[in-house]
């Protein structure tokens, strides 16, 4: 029987995504888990396997039109199969070239059945135009950018497979382009300045006597009110409206402590060359504090857990989401099982979900599923920070850089590189005794890394 198309779950608190690009035509044939449609997301864009192998028969749901989880986008038929009587009328398919199509063959003599005519777009259904030329080359994502700046993708060469256009490739462009406008302004008036001809080698300049005295301000005369307004991001707004969802449906408050990390850092300093050079892993301090995290997980289940009205759900397992930072957006990749992973796999797969995530190429499942998140905000200067709680998470550590600081230490004043953690709690299912011993918990651990870390490696 046919098989349907659907969207499928697109992750928490996604209950839509709009249909970015066809990529098998009506008629043609498809692979079981072949990709097949492209489905954009505020937070990711992911391509679609097919669910059976067969024809696609019909493309209910077109290019450009937003799609709700569930509904049904098209349907593929096994051999022998056709679509149900009434079923043939449907939308057009996106995949329409804007090129003439060439004139029919010519019918012999005696007759024959007319060339049939493209059948009509659905009443009321969004047909997006597809992409014609260039613009097949590059994603839904990149000719947004292309069009944010007003560039022709056919200026920029491609180093994507086939010489596809990446969003990597139009950055480049642009920043190219910025510095190409820089030293252009520049050099004829740095030559001027200097009174030097081109090839020679320039003169100091004489001083000149003033010819009159530096003009007082016109303070009477109102500055520039210049105004750059650009249109937000589907990705910002589902930002936006997380945030606030966040803010006024759990009750939050938040607990600090500052950490030593001497120990830590000087046992990292021995660690992470070798294995840079063993294993190609960079070892950053995430996947040092990822393991005390769950270690202290483990003994205050609390924090790992997440609520309903009547009901508190304790997670058996350990999902720890890292939150990154990327252009379009914030977003928070989970680390599955992080409880079952050594220190090196733990290392190897934030750095690549890190590069995955400011790369767009994230699945639904590396967003899906956390139990708890960690968010460094240490790495851009930050002492001290209050996380936003990832909803419907009730917990989420925030990670701080680590500085030298003067402190007290049997009687004395020491130098000792110290760290702020920052926990915040939803107080409606976490009290502040939990909250509180579970953050100095973490502290203990990271402050005496040698105590456990000889079973994490």
């Amino acid at each position: 029987m046919p098989v349907t198309i659907v969207v499928p779950q697109l992750g928490e608190s996604v209950v839509e995504g709009t249909v970015g690009k066809w990529l098998k035509k009506e008629g043609e044939p498809i692979a079981k888990d072949e990709p097949i449609v492209e489905i954009i997301t505020d937070k990711i864009n992911i391509e679609l396997p097919a669910p059976a192998a067969g024809t696609l028969g019909k493309i209910t749901v077109p290019e450009g039109t937003v799609a709700q989880v569930g509904q049904q986008l098209g349907v593929i038929l096994q051999q022998g199969e056709s679509l149900p009587a009434g079923a043939q009328a449907g939308a057009a398919g996106p995949q329409q070239s804007n090129a003439r199509p060439p004139a029919p063959p010519a019918q012999p003599s005696g007759g024959g059945a007319p060339a049939r005519e493209p059948a009509p777009a659905r009443a009321g259904a969004a047909v997006a135009e597809a992409p014609s030329g260039e613009d097949q080359r590059v994603s839904p994502a990149v000719r947004k950018l292309l069009k944010e700046h007003s560039l022709d993708v056919s200026g920029i060469r491609g180093s994507g497979m086939g010489g596809r256009v990446t969003r990597e490739d139009v950055l480049n462009h642009i920043e190219a382009g910025k510095v190409a406008a820089s030293a252009g302004a520049g050099a004829p008036a740095l030559q001027q300045a200097s009174g030097a001809a081109p090839g020679r080698t320039p003169v100091a300049p004489v001083a000149a006597k003033p010819l009159q005295p530096i003009p007082a301000p016109a303070f009477a005369q109102p500055g520039s009110r210049e105004e750059v307004v650009q249109p937000l991001s589907n990705v910002r707004k589902k930002i936006a409206e997380n945030m606030l969802r966040s803010r006024h449906s759990a009750a939050h408050c938040s607990t600090w402590d500052e950490v030593d990390m001497t120990a830590l850092v000087e046992m990292r300093a021995r660690l992470k060359e070798r294995i840079k050079t063993t294993y190609g892993v960079n070892l950053t301090y995430t996947p040092f504090i990822m393991k005390a995290v769950v270690r202290a997980l483990r003994e205050f289940p609390i924090l790992n857990a997440s609520m309903t009205e009547t009901e508190v759900h304790y997670k058996q397992y350990y999902n720890i989401g890292v939150a990154v930072h990327r252009e379009q957006g914030l977003i928070v990749p989970v680390v599955h099982d992080a409880d079952r992973k050594t220190l090196l796999q733990l290392a190897q797969e934030i750095e690549d979900l890190g590069s995955r995530a400011r790369a767009d190429k994230l699945t639904l499942n590396d967003i899906q599923g956390g139990t708890f998140t960690i968010t460094n905000a240490g790495m851009f200067g930050a002492t001290a920070s209050t996380p936003i709680i990832n909803y419907p998470e009730v917990g989420v550590l925030g990670v701080h850089l680590i500085q030298e600081r003067a402190v007290v230490r049997d009687h004395r004043i020491v130098i000792r590189l110290m760290m702020t953690l920052v926990l915040s709690f939803d107080h409606r299912l976490v009290d502040g005794t939990p909250a509180v011993q579970f953050l100095h918990r973490v502290k203990e651990l990271l402050e005496d890394p040698e105590s456990w870390l000889l079973d994490s490696i």
